[in-house]
């Protein structure tokens, strides 16, 4: 069980301690202790058999102080630092005090108001506390009952800006003072010795004496309209609330606390004998005030928190692991039947295939020649070019160039980048040997097109100088030709080597008949032809 939904809920007096155990918000039980020591051992047997159940302790007691303070508006650490300090200047000799924020102001300033109430005599706690601690019981926290008595002001749609609350609880008179609905003060009044017919005059008096205590903290003034409200059982209270009227002439208006209790979920009967769980009610519904017990007094109430949530995480981690157990089990189980049809398809198939491949005729070839014999062809097929690629190349050379004349042209496919021109030779492919070209490191299926040209200058009549460079306006227009990769000079058409012999005479007048035509050579290379063929 993670969490229990029980709560015993107490509410402290001066002579005795009511306590209730609530499910939810419904009342179970309850029992009354007096304040003694013979009580607080039945109320410590009383604990002992609620083990977890969360506590919370409603105090109402004559020893209260309220004080009302203005703060400059802080937040986080400093609020905290603040407050603290104000609560040790004011209620340094108080265990049980808080800070309650009341609201901000709407000044330029907007300092936050706080109200700070403490019980100045908790004397009559020690008993009941000391058989919490003794029992380790989860003490939530210690509350004021007139702070939760705010909140029947405000359900009851009590809207006049100064309120007096007069409260007839188990314990006396309880008259509470609210301004905007916000608690700024409450007193307790104890009514022992009151006879019936001395209520109205009590009423009187001690309404005039909270009048004039407001009035002496400047609370309220002496024309405020205060407007009373006494909580009657059944209308009982309307007599009295007439006379107050008429003596004080102050507006007194009765409300019906039975019907309301009603709506609370709280039994007519049970408070009408003890007022004192209607506020009990209203906080097991859900309304918890501040809280004025140190930390240290609900620190099994912490640890019991810290193993809830411990406990809730690990639940949830437990949860979702056997759901992804449980999403990966199943994951498993498809892809299991997954393969089991996969297998199943492919035995079905390899079946069927064994079934058609025995009427197959009886090839005398085995698959894998007839694979060789077929890649071979893709090869041949990619390989198989024709001049025309190397012819438009040299067609746009010779375009360019009309002094330059074709003599003799050779082409072939290689994959010998090195390959040399032998004119005359009847396979041009093959060197001095009659073996094949082939180049080291080279792939035998991946050729390539390598032509030879012999061409001579038109009109040639001995300016070598304007020879050589017909020549090398010729080779520039074919390397600029995307297609070729690269143009080689075999030959020039004059031997400029400074080796060379020179023969023939400038006085002989048939030199220029005889003079010998300007030849040259080259070799060009094409780049590879992508014919996206796989071999």
């Amino acid at each position: 069980m993670l969490g229990n939904p029980k709560k015993l809920i107490l509410c402290a007096t001066n002579s005795n301690l009511t306590a209730g155990l609530w499910y939810g918000t419904k009342l179970q039980t309850h029992a009354v202790f007096s304040n003694k020591d013979e009580d607080y051992t039945v109320f410590s047997e009383y604990l002992s058999q609620h083990g977890d159940t969360n506590i919370y302790l409603i105090v109402d007691a004559i020893e209260e102080d309220y004080k009302l303070e203005s703060l400059p508006h802080t937040t986080g650490g400093a609020r905290r630092e603040i407050v603290e300090r104000k609560l040790n200047q004011f209620n340094r000799n108080s265990v049980y005090r808080a800070a309650h924020f009341i609201n901000r102001s709407t000044d330029k300033r907007k300092d936050d108001h706080f109200l700070f109430v403490a019980l100045s005599n908790a004397d009559f706690l020690q008993g009941w506390m000391d058989a919490i601690q003794a029992n380790h019981a989860p003490l939530v926290g210690v509350y004021m009952l007139p702070m939760i008595s705010q909140v029947v002001v405000r359900q009851m749609k009590l809207m006049a800006p100064h309120i007096l609350l007069c409260e007839r609880l188990s314990s006396g008179l309880r008259q509470t003072y609210l301004h905007n609905g916000r608690l700024r003060m409450s007193r307790l009044v104890p009514m022992k010795d009151v006879k019936p017919n001395q209520l109205a005059y009590f009423y009187l008096v001690e309404i005039d004496k909270t009048r004039l205590y407001l009035m002496s903290q400047r609370l309220i003034a002496g024309e405020t309209p205060l407007q009373l409200v006494m909580v009657s059982f059944d209308n009982s209270n309307d007599e009295i609330a007439k006379s107050i009227s008429a003596e004080q002439g102050l507006e007194c208006k009765t409300v019906d606390i039975l019907a309301y209790a009603k709506n609370t979920h709280i039994a007519a009967d049970l408070v009408r004998a003890h007022p004192e769980f209607l506020h009990m009610q209203l906080l097991a519904n859900g309304y918890v005030p501040d809280n004025l017990a140190p930390a240290t007094f609900s620190k099994t109430h912490i640890l019991n928190n810290i193993r809830h949530k411990i406990n809730i995480a690990t639940a949830c981690v437990a949860t979702v692991g056997m759901i992804l157990a449980t999403y990966y089990v199943w994951q498993g189980m498809q892809q299991k039947n997954q393969l089991l049809h996969i297998t199943a398809q492919t035995q079905q198939q390899q079946q069927q295939y064994e079934d058609v491949a025995k009427n197959f005729p009886t090839t005398p070839i085995a698959s894998t020649e007839l694979k060789v014999a077929a890649d071979l062809a893709q090869i041949i097929k990619s390989n198989n070019q024709s001049p025309r690629q190397f012819m438009q190349v040299l067609s746009g050379a010779f375009e360019a160039s009309p002094g330059i004349a074709l003599t003799r042209m050779r082409w072939t496919q290689t994959n010998d980048r090195e390959l040399k021109d032998e004119e005359g030779s009847p396979n041009p492919v093959q060197n001095q040997t009659n073996q094949p070209v082939v180049a080291a490191n080279n792939d035998p299926t991946k050729l390539i097109q390598v032509g030879f040209i012999n061409a001579e200058i038109r009109g040639f009549k001995g300016d070598y100088r304007s020879a050589l460079n017909s020549v090398n306006m010729f080779v520039n227009h074919l390397r600029e030709n995307s297609q070729v990769e690269q143009v080689t000079v075999l030959q020039e058409p004059v031997n400029v080597s400074s080796l060379a012999n020179l023969q023939g005479s400038t006085t002989d007048e048939n030199a220029s008949t005889e003079r010998p035509p300007a030849i040259f050579k080259l070799k060009i290379v094409l780049k590879p032809v992508n014919t996206g063929a796989s071999s």
